[in-house]
């Protein structure tokens, strides 16, 4: 049996460098979650009460709605790419972190990044098709029982999209406050250290 210290004996285990890889994987993970959800998050403020008003406010009516239904199709295809962003984001933390990742504030984000997504994507396919079509038909917003009807869709699409950014916010927080820098065996390790005694003789 071989007793001599080497340099290999320091050498972290397969254990340790798998961990370590996730870690980094982790970190990964949650950029691409947060940059996805600013992004989402960006994108609604600034159509939703930067352009919507000016456009509405400078054009006629109709011609408004046209414009800005082209402008949220275009951007339902950006909304779309977030939510699968952040989906697989979240597919790939949770597989990292394991038992890890448990804990009540990730279920927390699991939940924000779902609802993120369903919102986003049922604006996407199913609201903004259905009112750029009504605008299409040159339906406007009125009395009348097709202007109801867009009016309607209108509201829908108004609330998921609120809906959508409240969930890309907390989907933003929870990735950050979620990140693990070390592993909790670790820190156990660390609370429950405790210094070598002095040598020399002991009373016990």
């Amino acid at each position: 049996m071989n007793d001599t210290f080497t340099e290999a004996d320091l050498a972290p285990d397969p254990q340790e460098k798998r961990d370590r890889l996730l870690a980094v994987v982790d970190r990964v993970a949650a950029l691409v979650a947060v940059l996805a959800g600013g992004v989402y998050i960006g994108g609604m403020i600034a159509l939703g009460a930067g352009a919507a008003p000016i456009v509405f406010g400078m054009l006629p009516r109709p011609i408004a709605g046209d414009v800005m239904g082209a402008v949220f199709a275009r951007f339902d295809v950006v909304g779309l790419g977030a939510a699968l962003a952040v989906l697989a984001a979240e597919v790939t933390r949770t597989l990292a972190a394991r038992r890890r990742g448990r804990t009540i504030l990730s279920r927390l984000r699991r939940s924000c990044t779902l609802f993120m997504a369903v919102s986003a994507a049922y604006v996407a396919l199913s609201l903004s098709p259905r009112i750029n079509e009504l605008h299409r038909q040159n339906v406007q917003r009125d009395d009348t029982p097709q202007g109801q009807v867009l009016e309607a869709v209108h509201k829908r699409a108004e609330l998921f999209g609120k809906i959508g950014m409240g969930m890309a916010f907390g989907l933003v927080v929870l990735s950050v406050f979620t990140i693990q820098p070390r592993k909790p065996d670790d820190e156990e390790d660390d609370e429950e250290a405790v210094a070598p005694l002095p040598p020399g003789p002991r009373d016990d």
